[in-house]
């Protein structure tokens, strides 16, 4: 499943617009391909060839069907809107950061990059990257702020900090304002002098950081 949403997560904004105009479609063709062949005079062993192929493809339509009008509704809408931003100047983002318990906005870093992690207690994948997040601002204290927003109560996460490495900078925004990926998480925003560059859906390695990093270096 993880694979799976991984697959919808790159690509939320076709799985958005057009998923269910292009996948309904074709899980009907599906089932009218098989219903044809079933009737038609096709030889018994190219019919135990065929459908079972068709099966497979038509149960995993039909899943994706699901999942993004139901399961990963939040997240295709969430990843959508990045997707939508991407190029044009990062709206108004504020929060709340735990360590210093004073409302932060993400327009005081307009001159750095800006590395936005959307995290949570309870998503594993999320606290493995905090040490790899901990020790990039650490290698591009210069240029890039790491901000790890999560929508938890900030009595929450405070205790929760005090046993794990995190950024310098977490912070506490209860009621997304801008986007909701509710559980699917982690999810990682490039933000460049005030400006969306890209998005990313998953965990990353710090390598893989890096090489998101000196690519947006490259290009300012």
């Amino acid at each position: 499943m993880e694979r799976i949403a991984q697959l919808i997560g790159e690509n939320a904004s076709f799985f958005d617009q057009y998923g269910n105009y292009v996948l309904i479609p074709v899980f009907v063709l599906i089932f009218i391909m098989d219903w044809r062949i079933s009737k038609s005079n096709f030889s018994n062993r190219g019919k135990k060839i065929v459908r079972p192929g068709l099966t497979v493809l038509a149960v995993f339509l039909g899943m994706l069907i699901y999942l993004i009008n139901f399961s990963f509704k939040p997240m295709v809408a969430a990843l959508s809107t990045v997707d939508g931003s991407i190029g044009s100047e990062m709206v108004h983002f504020e929060y709340l950061n735990i360590a210093t318990g004073e409302i932060e906005a993400l327009k005081n870093y307009d001159e750095k990059i800006v590395l936005l992690n959307f995290w949570g207690t309870y998503c594993p994948p999320c606290i493995r990257e905090f040490p790899d997040l901990q020790k990039l601002e650490e290698e591009f204290s210069e240029d890039l702020v790491v901000i790890a927003v999560s929508d938890e109560d900030p009595s929450k996460i405070e205790p929760f900090l005090s046993r794990v490495e995190s950024p310098s900078i977490v912070g506490s925004q209860p009621n997304y304002s801008w986007i909701n990926p509710e559980k699917f998480l982690p999810l990682t925003i490039i933000i460049d002098k005030g400006e969306v560059r890209s998005r990313f859906f998953g965990s990353r390695t710090y390598e893989e950081f890096v090489e998101i990093i000196g690519q947006v270096k490259s290009k300012q």
